[in-house]
Parts: C-alpha cells; sequence; structure tokens
C-alpha cells in the first residue's frame, strides 16, 4: 500500500506541473484580462535588527512601523520611494514587542510589548506610547498580561489589546501537549484615546464563558480587527471561537465557534511528492480577522492544537455562518505557481496565519498570508461568497504581517522569517489582445 501511494503522488505532482492553472492558480495574466491591474514587486528589504513580524503605516502611507521582538525595538522604515525603501531610526520599547498600530491622526504609535520572559504563570505586559514626531515614548500603560495584538478603531477614539496569557506548551492538559485550560486566562483591554497620552486609560473586557469557544475559563485571544462601528472581533485561536466585542460599551455583543474543516483533499505526508488526496477533519483555529466592506469576516484558519492544521480560510457571517471556505484551493494554488512546501505536509501544511482586508480601485481585495508558502493569495472580494483569485505573491520567508496601502496602491509584508519587507504595487497593465 505505501508503495501505491507514493505512485499515486507522483502522479498528481506531475499533474500539477503540467497543468498549474487548472488548479485556480490566476497569476499576472489572468488578472490582467479580468482588472487591468496587478501587483508588482518593488522591494525586498531587509530591516534593521533581526526580525519583522507586524507593520502599521502612518496615514500618508509613506512610513512604516514593525515590530522586532528579537531586539525588542519598533523601527521605522520609510518607503516615499516604494523601490528603495530606507531605514529611519529605531525605538526601544522596553520588551518584546509583538503588534504596533498608529492613529488616525498620525501623531502617535502604539506598541504593545510582553514583558512575560517564560513565566507563564505571571504573565505581564503594557503598552508604549510613540510620540511619531520625537520618536521618544512618552507614555506607559500597565497591561495586567502578555499581549498579542492591537488595532484602532477607525475613529480613533479607541484601541482594542488582545491580551492572550499565551499558554505554556510544554504542560500536558487531559493528554495534550500544550492544551488547555492554562490559568490565568486572557481577555481583551479597551484603551480610551481622548486627548493626550497622558489622559488615556484601560478597561478589561471579560472573554471567559463565551458561548462557542472549546475552552471557555481560558479564552486565549490572539488577533483583533475593530469595524467603522466600533465592533472588534477578536480570534480565540486556541478555542476554535471569535468574539464580537462593542467598544464604546465594553461589553461582549456576541461569540461563536469557527467550526471544524472536513476535507478528503490535503497532503499531510512530507514524501517529496505533492498530491492532495488525504482526509482531515480539524478545527479551524483562526489566526488573523479582518472585517469586509459587507461586514462579514475574514479569517486566516492556522490551526494551533491540532496537529493537522486548517489549512485554509473562510469568510463567515457576524453571526458565524459559513459563508465560503477554501476548502484545497488555497493550497492548490500555492502549488500550481511553485510554492507549495511539501515539507510541512505533515505539519499544519501551508499555515495561512496573515489576513488583510482593503479596496483597490473600487474592489475589495482579501490578501491571505502563507507563511510557510512564503506567498500571498490575492482574492478579488467583490463577491464575499465567491471570492476569485487573482495573484500568488512570492514574499521573503515567513510572512508574518500583512498591510495594504491602497490609497498608494501597495501591499507591504513583514517576513520574520528573514527580517525582510515585501513591498508590492499595484499597477494598471495593457490588456491581453484579442
Amino acid at each position: 500500500m505505501p508503495h501505491t501511494r507514493t505512485r499515486r503522488r507522483a502522479a498528481a505532482a506531475a499533474a500539477l506541473a503540467a497543468a498549474p492553472l487548472a488548479l485556480g492558480t490566476l497569476l499576472a495574466p489572468a488578472a490582467e484580462a479580468r482588472t487591468g491591474a496587478e501587483f508588482v514587486p518593488r522591494a525586498t528589504f531587509a530591516v534593521a535588527g533581526e526580525v519583522a513580524e507586524i507593520l502599521s503605516a502612518t496615514p500618508d502611507g509613506r512610513t512604516l512601523l514593525y515590530t522586532d521582538s528579537a531586539t525588542g525595538v519598533v523601527g521605522l522604515v520609510d518607503i516615499t520611494l516604494p523601490a528603495a525603501p530606507r531605514q529611519v531610526g529605531t525605538v526601544d520599547v522596553g520588551g518584546e514587542p509583538t503588534s504596533v498600530a498608529v492613529t488616525p491622526d498620525g501623531r502617535y504609535a502604539i506598541a504593545v510589548v510582553d514583558t512575560t520572559d517564560g513565566a507563564f504563570t505571571t504573565p505581564s505586559g503594557h503598552l508604549s506610547v510613540i510620540d511619531l514626531r520625537t520618536r521618544s515614548i512618552v507614555r506607559t500603560l500597565d497591561l495586567g498580561g502578555q499581549p498579542d495584538s492591537v488595532a484602532i478603531a477607525p475613529d480613533g477614539r479607541t484601541a482594542a489589546v488582545a491580551v492572550e496569557n499565551q499558554r505554556d506548551e510544554d504542560v500536558v492538559v487531559a493528554g495534550v501537549e500544550g492544551g488547555l485550560p492554562q490559568a490565568p486566562g486572557g481577555f481583551l483591554a479597551v484603551v480610551d484615546l481622548g486627548g493626550r497620552p497622558a489622559a488615556w486609560t484601560t478597561t478589561r473586557v471579560d472573554l471567559t464563558g463565551l458561548p462557542g469557544a472549546s475552552s471557555p475559563q481560558d479564552p486565549e485571544p490572539e488577533y483583533v480587527d475593530v469595524n467603522r462601528d466600533g465592533i472588534a472581533a477578536v480570534t480565540l485561536q486556541e478555542n476554535n471561537a471569535v468574539a464580537l466585542v462593542d467598544l464604546r460599551r465594553k461589553r461582549v455583543v456576541g461569540s461563536f465557534s469557527a467550526g471544524t474543516v472536513h476535507r478528503t483533499d490535503a497532503d499531510t505526508a512530507d514524501d517529496g511528492a505533492i498530491a492532495f488526496d488525504d482526509e482531515i477533519t480539524a478545527p479551524r483555529e483562526p489566526d488573523a480577522v479582518q472585517w469586509t466592506p459587507d461586514g462579514n469576516l475574514v479569517t486566516a484558519d492556522e490551526g494551533d492544537l491540532a496537529p493537522t492544521g486548517a489549512r485554509g480560510w473562510t469568510v463567515f457571517s457576524p453571526r458565524g455562518r459559513v459563508l465560503w471556505t477554501s476548502g484545497s484551493s488555497a493550497e492548490r494554488a500555492l502549488a500550481g505557481a511553485g510554492l507549495y512546501a511539501d515539507g510541512r505536509s505533515d505539519n499544519r501544511g501551508a499555515e495561512f496565519e496573515g489576513a488583510e482586508v482593503a479596496r483597490f480601485g473600487g474592489t475589495p481585495h482579501a490578501f491571505i498570508g502563507a507563511e510557510r508558502g512564503d506567498a500571498v493569495l490575492v482574492y478579488d472580494l467583490d463577491d464575499e461568497r465567491r471570492p476569485r483569485l487573482q495573484q500568488v505573491l512570492p514574499t521573503g520567508d515567513e510572512p508574518e504581517g500583512l498591510l495594504a496601502l491602497p490609497g498608494r496602491d501597495l501591499l507591504v509584508t513583514a517576513d520574520e522569517g528573514d527580517g525582510t519587507i515585501s513591498v508590492f504595487e499595484r499597477v494598471r497593465v495593457r490588456s491581453p489582445r484579442s
């Protein structure tokens, strides 16, 4: 049987190489025919320090900020010329920065900083406020736990911080290594941004006991995004759930399970051949989340506790109904572009971790980052129930953070594995002649 399986995989791999477009990998020519535009690479820039993880930018889109947890700084890069980025400074934030965001007026950057240093039972962290004119810290607020991500509401009045209080992956709970629950539980910190930073305050929103969470006493919030109504969508990754929090009223207004993925077209064997013919059943365990223009949610379903991972991405209604899910198509697109890492097949596959949603040329786009595929998948999201793949963009090693700058027609990724930032520009192209 193993020999038969190997032959089947070899045949499938040959089919992939021979007919990549049959797998839905719509590269530049197909994108041109439909949209008259495509994303092209402009630069791969090695940042000062060691890694680049999460990105933000000033409102004019000319200065990038990135987190470097290895050296404990937030770095600044000038991309006035997208093809020639320049390092313009770093700010020491007194710990491991996990995320950063810029206020809508461009005056301040907010970095959330982990100071836990391996003390999982006594997690700690703070919020550093950076004055972008002087590039200095003007306020530090204790968060009372270990933060993971931050997002600022579009109106600039509030920020939401997912305080994860990460589990110890070496602790065995109910027979699961790194399992839940592991106290203390995480929560959402809501930061009121009224007035100058000296007047800012934080309020804790409890996320325990939520419907849909698999381990409700230990929510483990991971990623957060805020819509124009001030509703924060928060992924509870290891709980396989999403919570919705009204930042103005500072209370939970909804939650749902992300459900499970059942497929018979995955590749789960690290055997040197690519064949999508294996069965998996796994919780989605979403990482990044983004609101869409229609008020739905896009999640990058990386997986975590489940050894197979979920290997795709999903569009949910705000009540948790699945409107669309990628199935094998996202990994097949990577394979068709020659970017599927078979060495990860037995360990959560391509690991779709990052997500970004933005309008370019009047059309909503979804960008999905494959951490182990070293690529971003670009989708036309005009019909949120039928996303259409436009391009597969190779990035630096292990893209972690994705940032769209539609005002400048730019897409940027922070590539954690090699400490680079990849810059892409959307350009008009000539339509193929009929």
